[in-house]
């Protein structure tokens, strides 16, 4: 069993970009649910992030 577990911290194959973006939303879920301050940091993060994408494309397409 410990071997076991060596082998698995040992082992050299990344993970994917995918797979961190999932564990940070679970563990930003997680926080969500638990503490009631993250939450609203968490929302307000997400929201500047979305109005920045949305100035960045609305540039990309001509203001529009």
């Amino acid at each position: 069993m410990l071997q076991e577990i060596r082998a698995f911290l040992l082992d050299e194959e990344g993970a994917s970009l995918v797979e961190f973006a999932l564990i940070f939303l679970f563990i930003a879920v997680v926080a969500a649910l638990v503490l009631p301050g993250v939450r609203t940091r968490i929302q307000n993060a997400f929201n500047i992030g979305g109005q920045k994408m949305d100035e960045a494309t609305g540039a990309a397409s001509g203001g529009r």
